[in-house]
């Protein structure tokens, strides 16, 4: 019995994400897909729009037959740390055949060469990068100039600097090297399959078409929060049309009473984080630099909402996502000693499961018996676990259920009263 592995957020659960997951299977043959998601918090450094068990359902109904948790200190990481600790995840389960994700790219051999290089980083590339860097580059707009350069001199590439430039220009591509590389790292046996992205793009704003983004689907819901507000009837049938036909009791029943969520419902939680800060504690927290503490510091009494606090600190040279991860980091109480310095050496401690299909209790059966790390199920605290990386997982869940209850007057479950999603077919 074969098994394909699948990274996903699922920021919500789309058309996109069930075709990814049926094409998954078929390529390579497996008899199931298990899901490594992110929690209740996304690697753009906000949370995500629906709760972590409600999108488990919807993936379990979407074809998806086990769903682990990736731990926010990795899930709230940049690339390289997400897909680090993803892909270590699903090495340690000792069952994954495959990894299949998508890109814009659709050549694995292509990902592949670009992957090998910045995992090597041979010195010539290395001395390029700093050179490009050092020019005043934010790090991704550096590495992708030195590759180019270092390119036009290495003639053993079968790929041409126009398609590394859009290569390195696009997010999926982005997110499929750093698979790549942490499999290197990891000297891991699971074979990378790559599907080509259709649709709108990863940052398409815009409804309709093939598949709609998942950037599309949130704005869409941000949308209907402001007709809401403006005293306005939400009409939500363009949203569902975007949706799998088996999701849409899923999204009926719970819109309005635990979703949507956005990253201005934690403004106050925020602000009060950031009054008890200086400018020496925020250089404890993961991705926060010297230069990013004082501009925190120095627009502090500026803060109005979330979203606008990060437009406001973001500079030409630190994305408006960097921002929103070192805020949410800051808010989670995530620091630099919470994961390891060079992301090659991430590692997650443990698997915990938040849903399954019942037909497919022999993906546990075989998670079980081929694993060296804990499988979470309930959460006790079984030897041999990372318990610092559970607890930090607990209080990131409690605080998005405390948003959640307050924002829409639902009773409050802590992540122990939470119960594993088990879908019957």
């Amino acid at each position: 019995m074969k098994i394909v592995g699948i990274i996903a957020e699922y920021n919500p659960f789309h058309k996109g994400h069930e075709f990814h997951l049926e094409k998954a299977k078929k390529i390579t043959g497996a008899d199931a897909a298990i899901i490594i998601m992110s929690g209740d918090y996304v690697q753009r450094g906000i949370p995500s729009i629906m709760p972590k068990h409600l999108r488990t359902q919807m993936a379990l109904a979407c074809g998806a037959d086990v769903v682990l948790e990736l731990p926010v200190c990795y899930a709230t990481g940049s690339a390289e740390y997400f897909a680090t600790g993803a892909v270590s995840l699903l090495e340690a389960l000792g069952c994954v055949d495959y990894l299949c994700f998508g890109s814009e790219c659709g050549e694995i051999k292509i990902l592949q060469q670009i992957a090998d290089v910045l995992c090597k980083e041979p010195a010539h590339y290395k001395v390029l990068l700093q050179k490009h860097f050092k020019n005043g580059n934010t790090f991704p707009a550096a590495r992708k100039l030195a590759f180019i350069e270092y390119l036009g001199k290495n003639k053993s590439l079968s790929c041409i600097p126009e398609q590394i430039s859009a290569i390195l220009d696009s997010p999926n591509n982005i997110l499929a090297i750093e698979y790549l590389k942490a499999l290197s790292w990891l000297n891991s046996s699971i074979e990378p399959v790559t599907i080509t992205r259709e649709g709108a793009g990863y940052h398409d704003q815009t409804l309709g078409g093939l598949f709609s983004s998942a950037s599309a689907l949130r704005q869409g819901l941000q949308d209907c929060e402001l007709a809401k507000n403006a005293n306005h009837t939400p009409a939500i049938n363009h949203i569902l049309r975007e949706l799998p036909q088996n999701c849409h009791k899923i999204f009926k029943e719970n819109y309005h009473k635990c979703f949507p969520v956005f990253a201005d419902d934690f403004s106050l939680l925020l602000k009060a984080k950031l009054l008890t800060e200086t400018k020496d504690t925020l250089t404890r927290y993961l991705d926060i630099t010297p230069e990013i503490a004082n501009r925190i510091i120095t627009f502090r009494n500026d803060f109005l909402t979330f979203s606008q606090f990060c437009d406001l600190i973001k500079t030409k040279n630190v994305t408006y996502s960097r921002i929103s991860r070192c805020l949410i980091h800051i808010l989670l109480g995530i620091c630099k000693c919470d994961v390891p310095e060079q992301a090659a050496d991430s590692r997650c401690g443990y698997a915990r499961l938040l849903g399954f299909r019942q037909e497919s209790s022999w993906v546990l059966t075989s998670i079980k018996k081929n694993t060296g790390i804990p499988v979470i199920s309930k959460l006790s605290q079984p030897a041999g676990i990372d318990i610092h990386m559970l607890e930090q997982n607990i209080f990131a869940s409690d605080l998005y259920e405390s948003v959640v209850t307050d924002k829409y007057h639902t009773p409050y479950k802590n992540e122990y009263q939470k119960q594993i999603i088990r879908l019957a077919l």
